[in-house]
């Protein structure tokens, strides 16, 4: 799938039939037909979108300097309320009925409800230790885990919902871990800098390379999964994207 002139920072699967990409370069976030490959509606952000998450089958979220909250009626995507935030809110997954973010600066992970207000957070300070460096992409599972990758540590980390730090992932086999999605509770799979997609197993500590070069992977990005069609999406090369039948997820 090439999605000319459109440079994917992130992108989340809103149906089965659309993706939701976000586009810092040129401030737009666009829905693209995964069929036709086509942009179908976009719009124009007064500031910079990082990552966006889907809230439901009609709102997602976008992060930047605020929280912009999108509606998707059909084809049509625009603009909702939005939460200001007082600094840069990076990676933002959904977390039950709240948000879960990461913030650049100081670097750390919060929780938030709907309305803006913080329930939760976690950073270097409040920790006592140097947990953060450059926390980005965020993914939630159904026992309420929250795994965080850092490309600045080369470590995944893994938090409870009250931001409580349960498990660190790290080794040889990590490097600047971006995008990361879960299967399920017992299969994550990363995005590697040494252009390959990790599969990483909570209940062992277990990594393994699930795809890599030979299977088209560079310098992957950002990774969505249609659980129905059991299709892998893979962001590369910031404006293409690699589509696999994965058949691994229970």
């Amino acid at each position: 799938m090439d999605i000319k002139n459109l440079e994917i920072t992130d992108m989340v699967l809103v149906s089965e039939k659309l993706l939701l990409f976000s586009n810092a370069s040129l401030n737009k976030l666009a829905l693209v037909d995964i069929n036709s490959s086509k942009v179908v509606s976009e719009i124009e952000l007064k500031e910079t979108p990082c990552c966006v998450c889907k809230i439901d089958c009609n709102l997602a979220a976008a992060s930047g300097n605020t929280i912009q909250f999108l509606k998707i009626d059909g084809n049509a995507l625009t603009c909702d309320r939005a939460i200001p935030s007082y600094v840069k809110v990076l990676g933002i997954a959904l977390q039950g009925n709240n948000l879960v973010v990461t913030i650049d600066s100081p670097p750390g992970v919060q929780i938030l409800s709907m309305e803006g207000k913080m329930i939760h957070k976690l950073d270097n300070t409040k920790a006592g230790k140097k947990v953060f460096k450059k926390p980005r992409w965020i993914a939630t599972t159904s026992d309420d885990s929250i795994y965080v990758t850092d490309w600045g540590t080369h470590k995944i980390t893994r938090l409870d919902s009250s931001l409580t730090i349960l498990q660190t992932f790290s080794g040889a086999m990590l490097n600047h871990p971006n995008g990361i999605l879960a299967l399920n509770r017992d299969q994550l799979l990363v995005c590697n800098k040494h252009n390959n997609i990790l599969l990483i197993r909570p209940s062992t500590s277990n990594m393994t390379v699930l795809l890599d070069k030979q299977h088209g992977i560079e310098r992957p990005q950002s990774i969505c999964f249609c659980k129905e069609q059991k299709k892998l999406y893979v962001a590369r090369d910031r404006d293409t994207i690699v589509v696999y039948q994965l058949m691994i997820c229970k």
